[in-house]
Formats: structure tokens, C-alpha cells, sequence
């Protein structure tokens, strides 16, 4: 693996990092091969580095790019929910998901989807997320609107209308990471480039 020049502990200092490969750590879920965990000499700190789609905590694979909506792994509960030939679980009705057992899990994610992409929240969260997602605001307030006042199937196909508008913008994976990171679902991510380093994601 080529190895990025500089670390996030870069930024401000006046010391060229010194970043060299620690460790290759094993996944037992999540990504099919080991995440590379690298060391910044200079300031003694460590940081993992993952392959592309993924995130800390985050075992299943994002969407990329626009064909990868539709068979994303982590995508995989809402685009069941917006799927008429799908069993229709969870039921709005049993929002706990006790039955079936793993119903619970599918509601999680959708509503886990709901907050990142500023569908659920409040209106002016919705806006900043739109803003970060550059979709035009008409079109987040159509899906918010689908999303809020729609049940299990309606708030499947407000998820993916809105991803589906978010992918035609281009660099999807990129503009995921930053609303993800404003709703404080995920870290501040960066992308890891030979030569230039690490590229701030979310610029603050």
C-alpha cells in the first residue's frame, strides 16, 4: 500500500510528519481485508486508514458512486423498504421491531438514514444537510416531505430519491462523508492521496 506523506496531526504544525505503517489490523466483519493502521513519528500519533466505502464503526460498504445505490451493502434495509416485492417489515405499527426479530435492525437503519441525510431533524438542519449534499433545496424539501409523512415504503424511496439526486451532483461517497460528518454521525474523514497527502473531506 503506497502510504500517504502526511497525517491529520499535519495541519498547524511546523513539523513534517514521519508516517510509516504500524500495523495491518485484522476485520473480522465489515471490510474483506485488513484496515492499515500507520504512524506519525514526528507526533506520536496513530491513524487507520480504510478502504474506500467505509467507515469507522461502519461494517457495511457506502455507495461509491450512482450504480452502487442499488446494491450498496449498507443500503441494503431501504432499498428492501422501497421494494414492493419485498416483505413489508418493519412495520410503522411495531416501530420496536419485535417481530420479526431482526425488524428492529432494518427500522434502525432507515431512520439512521433518515438523520444523515437531514430528512428527519429540523427544517434548518435539512437545509445545512442539503447545502452540504449541493442538492437544490426544492428537491430535499420533496424528499423530507416523503420521509415525514410517509411510511415505511415512502420513507425507502424519499432515501434513495434524494441519494439518486445527490450521486447526479458526482462524488458521492465524498459529499456522504461530509453530511455524515455535520450530523456528527461519523468523524471528520479524509482522503489519503500518494503524493498530497491526506485531503480534508469536510473543509472547516
Amino acid at each position: 500500500m503506497v502510504l500517504p506523506r502526511r497525517a491529520p496531526c499535519a495541519q498547524g504544525s511546523r513539523h513534517m510528519c514521519q508516517v510509516s505503517e504500524h500495523l495491518q489490523r485484522e476485520r473480522l466483519t465489515g471490510p474483506c481485508h485488513p484496515l492499515t493502521v500507520i504512524h506519525c513519528k514526528t507526533h506520536g500519533r496513530f491513524f487507520t486508514i480504510y478502504p474506500q466505502g467505509f467507515s469507522p464503526y461502519g461494517r457495511r460498504k457506502l455507495p461509491v458512486q450512482e450504480v452502487d445505490i442499488e446494491r450498496a451493502p449498507a443500503l441494503e434495509a431501504v432499498c428492501d423498504a422501497a421494494d414492493d416485492q419485498t416483505p413489508r417489515w418493519p412495520d410503522f405499527d411495531d416501530p420496536e421491531g419485535v417481530e420479526p426479530g431482526w425488524a428492529s435492525t432494518q427500522w434502525r437503519q432507515i431512520c439512521r438514514w433518515g438523520c444523515w441525510l437531514g430528512l428527519s431533524g429540523s427544517e434548518a438542519e435539512g437545509q445545512r444537510i442539503a447545502t452540504a449534499l449541493s442538492v437544490p433545496l426544492h428537491e430535499h424539501a420533496i424528499a423530507r416531505r416523503c420521509y415525514q409523512q410517509g411510511r415505511y415504503r415512502s420513507r425507502g424511496r424519499a432515501i434513495l430519491r434524494l441519494l439518486r439526486a445527490v450521486s447526479r451532483v458526482g462524488s458521492l461517497l465524498r459529499l456522504l462523508l461530509r453530511a455524515g460528518f455535520i450530523t456528527g454521525l461519523l468523524g471528520r474523514g479524509f482522503e489519503a492521496h500518494p503524493s498530497r497527502g491526506l485531503i480534508p473531506l469536510v473543509p472547516v
